[in-house]
């Protein structure tokens, strides 16, 4: 599955978790879960020591947890760093570096009390004020963190003391506890150095989880190893081996030979090949992923007759059935069915490639000599993105291609490696028209700003936001979704929350800023001698690798 995300990785939210414990009662058993939450059990005697592979198809770009945008970077990190607070399989939160926090009346201030006697790997103390300077390092424009999500609503910071922590905010935001609980906490020597997003810590990290980082060879793999002074649980695997498998048929050619253990997030495609791969258990889980079609707003696509068009020419239901055999649903906007908040009423637009040719033709355009639609003198023609590698990905975009063709869309399909697509110098940020293929991953508590939000288009291609669609024109309807996505945040009350995100599917369904698709489910292959896997719609690949343990 590629995909990029939101914050963590998680996803198939309840609702906003963090502000109620916050009030409330809350969990704080630390970095792990109980027997009670794992997934499948094993047969056999439980030991320590041993070597898990993992094989992924795709490779992290940076392991700066800033700056990433990837799913494979956030499952190597949720090994080796930590937030204040993160979630287990059942959405209840899980204390890691805090060790409660609280919230004022007014919802403006939020107190954190941190964990005692915590170290980083490189042997640095974890105390308050690391906190204060990663909420400066995420706030520096020169760090270009991808998202400033809760962390920009912040107006001051006070220590009272080495483990306490009081943030003042400006605004009533609903899923602050969330965002600024879960980013990975870096050491400070991670800021020292004016090469911190690539060259040096992105290539090592450096946290207080429960693995420490050996070792990253390029286009190879990224090694692990259990951490001695973890203050958690101490793990039970020596090794974690992070395998790059660019290929997923290759992926299970090499889990039959046991090069590789784990396959998480499968391709559907690859999902019966692995069922049968004896001493393989296979994992299912909800998804509030999104996969659809980035349309940058240049052009003939700031049309969005163009667009509707070509979401009437897509065949997602067609590609549901024929590729994802039952592990993906049709999902007319970037809330999934899964989602608390998702609308009903929000139907997909049924394929009709007439339907869409009547629109264009009603809209200007005509066919050339060439048989490309044009109008007033600009030809559609519209570059095809997706990461190279995934045979599934692939097979969507040949399918999306052939019927857009038959309607006059001039059509080139292009695969990357991950690294470049998702650049700086990657296709959102070229003057040509541009559809891009891939998953976002929605949060435990959404915030549709990220994706939607004038706040949100990035100033620069290495700059934060995620609305990177509108980084050359804005939307003419942008003071809409702006009111919106703004009034969504502010909103603590679950059911009127709700009613906010209904109005903000029904007018993304209406505009299509991008093409909408479908949602797939989470698909893991696990050793069938491993148990504490549990994998989850909440949380990151590793969240509670400590309690993985190989049986005899």
């Amino acid at each position: 599955m590629n995909g990029l995300k939101v914050a963590r990785p998680v996803v198939a939210a309840l609702f906003i978790a963090a502000f109620l414990s916050a009030c409330g009662s809350s969990n704080s058993s630390g970095h792990g879960a109980s027997s009670s939450d794992v997934s499948h059990s094993a047969a056999g005697t439980p030991h320590n020591g041993g070597t898990l592979t993992i094989g992924s198809n795709e490779e992290p770009d940076t392991l700066n947890p800033l700056t990433t945008q990837l799913v494979t970077s956030d499952s190597v990190l949720s090994a080796v760093m930590e937030g204040l607070i993160d979630y287990n399989s059942n959405d209840h939160i899980i204390y890691r570096l805090a060790t409660t926090y609280h919230v004022s009346k007014d919802g403006l201030t939020y107190t954190w009390y941190l964990r005692h006697g915590v170290k980083f790997q490189d042997g640095e103390p974890f105390n308050a004020r690391v906190v204060v300077d990663n909420w400066k390092a995420i706030m520096n424009p020169k760090i270009g963190a991808y998202s400033q999500q809760g962390w920009n609503k912040i107006t001051k910071i006070t220590t009272p003391n080495n483990y306490t922590v009081v943030m003042h905010t400006k605004v009533r935001y609903a899923p602050f506890a969330y965002y600024v609980g879960s980013t990975y906490e870096s050491p400070p020597s991670a800021f020292s150095s004016p090469k911190h997003n690539a060259q040096v810590f992105g290539r090592h990290p450096i946290g207080t989880g429960p693995y420490t980082f050996v070792k990253w060879v390029s286009g190879q793999n990224i090694e692990l190893k259990k951490n001695p002074n973890y203050w958690g649980n101490k793990p039970h695997i020596n090794i974690i081996n992070y395998k790059i498998v660019p290929n997923d048929n290759t992926q299970i050619v090499q889990l039959k030979t046991h090069d590789i253990q784990m396959i998480p997030y499968l391709s559907a495609i690859r999902y019966n090949d692995a069922k049968s791969v004896s001493g393989v258990v296979m994992v299912t889980k909800p998804s509030l992923s999104w996969y659809h079609l980035d349309l940058k707003n240049i052009s003939l696509l700031e049309d969005t007759k163009v667009r509707v068009a070509l979401a009437y020419a897509t065949p997602v239901a067609e590609i549901v059935q024929r590729i994802f055999h039952g592990l993906a649903v049709e999902d007319p906007t970037d809330f999934p069915p899964a989602s608390p908040y998702y609308d009903p009423h929000v139907t997909p637009y049924p394929y009709s490639l007439s339907k869409a040719s009547a629109m264009l033709k009603a809209d200007g355009f005509k066919k050339g000599s060439n048989g490309i639609l044009q109008k007033n003198g600009a030809q559609l023609n519209i570059q095809y993105w997706i990461p190279s590698g995934d045979q599934e990905t692939s097979e969507v975009q040949q399918i999306v291609t052939a019927s857009w063709k038959q309607i006059g869309v001039g059509v080139t399909d292009h695969q990357e490696d991950i690294k470049s697509i998702w650049g700086p110098n990657g296709y959102q940020f070229t003057h040509a028209m541009t559809a891009g293929g891939y998953s976002w991953f929605n949060s435990n508590d959404p915030d549709d700003s990220f994706y939607w939000n004038s706040s949100q288009i990035p100033k620069t291609p290495t700059g934060s936001g995620g609305d990177a669609p509108e980084y050359f024109h804005k939307y003419p309807w942008q003071s809409q979704i702006d009111m919106l996505t703004n009034e969504g945040v502010a909103t603590i009350q679950p059911s009127r929350r709700k009613v906010i995100y209904w109005k903000i599917q029904q007018l993304l369904h209406k505009e299509e800023p991008v093409l909408f698709m479908y949602s797939e489910k989470n698909i893991y292959a696990a050793p069938k001698n491993m148990i504490g896997f549990d994998p989850s719609a909440y949380n990151n690949l590793m969240w509670n690798v400590q309690n993985w343990e190989f049986t005899k």
